[in-house]
């Protein structure tokens, strides 16, 4: 027997207006509700993710996405562009000093509020030729209101507009295939996002001996941008066209000049010198790889 059920309509309505042979307006309003809702610590970004189920203390989270787009196809190019706006109801934030790991009794430490998101995308492709790849920018901003329960409580960042942990600013990919001949191909591909939002100290206090911190507003700065590099090659072999079998062998390099990107800042006092100092974490440098792969 469940405590509590929840029943969602999510319509989707997409039209499409073709203004001539090769360009055409489209735009789209779709209707969502989320079951599932995740709390990310901005105090300390890491790669684990706490989540919660709706329930009784718990709101289904209900999105209102709209977008309108142009599209035009040339000879060997082709161009898209986009503006969308995401109105996001009963979206939860931890209070201030919440404990997120390990905790049995997650709606005592959530406040309800609401979500809005809003952008414009930008994609340039080539598609035909020796050499095809494309460009694609997007800005957007992704922001948050968070009141308290009652009156006497501010909620977060006295219940204004704040950055999500999703916001990224700038993101531009490019990539990159040539087809040298029959049996190579190369190809690569740039990423570049703006840093994710998270908090940092903006002083501190001793008590008992200890040095506590003191942060400033939610989602107030930012983890350096992010980008890499990544290239491979492909070669098939020229056995391939007498037999059923085919296969190749692609070899490649991740983030290929070895960026150190940010995962997460902690702060801590070096024990030697007794000053404060940024500790900050990376996951992933430049990674080879060799793969073969076949098909009958």
């Amino acid at each position: 027997m469940s405590l509590i059920s929840f029943n969602n309509l999510e319509p989707r309505l997409g039209f499409s207006y073709l203004l001539n042979e090769s360009s055409s307006l489209k735009a789209s309003y779709t209707h969502m509700a989320q079951y599932l809702h995740l709390l990310s610590n901005t105090n300390s970004p890491t790669p684990l993710d706490v989540w919660t189920p709706s329930g009784p203390f718990v709101k289904p989270q209900l999105q209102d996405q709209y977008a309108i787009g142009y599209f035009k196809n040339y000879e060997n190019y082709s161009i898209e562009t986009e503006i969308f706006f995401k109105d996001i109801q009963n979206r939860i934030d931890y209070i201030n000093g919440a404990n997120l790991i390990a905790n049995d009794a997650v709606e005592q430490i959530i406040l309800n509020g609401e979500a809005r998101a809003y952008g414009l995308e930008f994609l340039l492709r080539k598609n035909n030729g020796n050499f095809t790849g494309w460009i694609a920018y997007t800005w957007s901003r992704s922001e948050q209101r968070t009141p308290g329960r009652t009156q006497e409580e501010s909620g977060i960042n006295g219940g204004n507009w704040y950055f999500t942990p999703f916001d990224k600013t700038h993101d531009i990919s490019l990539n990159g295939s040539y087809k040298l001949d029959s049996k190579w191909s190369f190809n690569a591909n740039f990423l570049f996002q703006t840093g994710q939002p998270a908090n940092y100290p903006v002083g501190q206090y001793e008590q008992r001996g200890l040095t506590i911190p003191i942060y400033g507003l939610r989602n107030q700065e930012r983890l350096p941008a992010y980008h890499r590099l990544d290239v491979a090659a492909t070669f098939i072999p020229s056995k391939n066209a007498n037999r059923k079998k085919q296969s190749e062998w692609t070899f490649g390099i991740y983030n290929l000049y070895n960026r150190k990107n940010t995962q997460s800042l902690n702060f801590r006092e070096n024990t030697d010198t007794g000053n404060n100092e940024a500790l900050r974490t990376s996951i992933f440098g430049i990674v080879p790889s060799v793969t073969y792969n076949f098909k009958f």
